[in-house]
């Protein structure tokens, strides 16, 4: 069983109804609850359930994250960042428009739920978003060739194994 509450969206998992009934219950008098239904997308993250597993995928968002910036048809590359790559806030190049780059990072940052090694090269380019650089833009698009290759990836929870998450 586990309840997971996120600002306006309540999901509740079990293996009996009974229990699930009697959860929502109780949850009723504190929280308004509407639709009730199979859970299929949540936070940007699609859920399909199969008769005994569960998987997650963001790959409708990372199409549309790509469709968005113009990067359907890139080549896909085998790291998000290069690895001698030095960035600083005073790097040589030019400055660039800042909305546009600040709003590509606060996207990608959804990409860190189902894919959390991209948590360290999405920080280390957030610490840009005052002032960005050409240099910085251009790491940004190289993670999103990094996305294009990995976008159909996705986490398989089996029903065999015994997960306990508390929280």
């Amino acid at each position: 069983m586990f309840i997971l509450i996120y600002v306006d969206d309540l999901v509740i998992r079990g293996e009996h109804i009974a229990d699930i009934d009697h959860i929502k219950q109780l949850l009723s008098d504190r929280f308004k609850m509407k639709e009730i239904q199979e859970l299929h997308y949540i936070l940007r993250i699609e859920v399909i359930w199969t008769l005994d597993d569960i998987m997650i995928s963001q790959l409708h968002y990372i199409l549309n994250l790509l469709f968005r910036f113009g990067m359907t048809e890139c080549k896909p590359i085998a790291t998000p960042l290069d690895r001698n790559l030095k960035l600083d806030a005073d790097s040589d190049t030019e400055e660039c428009e800042p909305t546009n780059y600040r709003k590509l990072v606060r996207i990608l940052i959804y990409l860190t739920i189902t894919r959390p090694y991209l948590n360290y090269p999405i920080e280390l380019l957030s610490q840009f978003m005052q002032t960005p650089q050409n240099i910085h833009v251009d790491c940004v698009k190289r993670m999103l060739r990094y996305i294009s290759g990995i976008m159909d990836s996705a986490i398989l929870y089996k029903s065999a194994t015994q997960i306990r998450l508390k929280g």
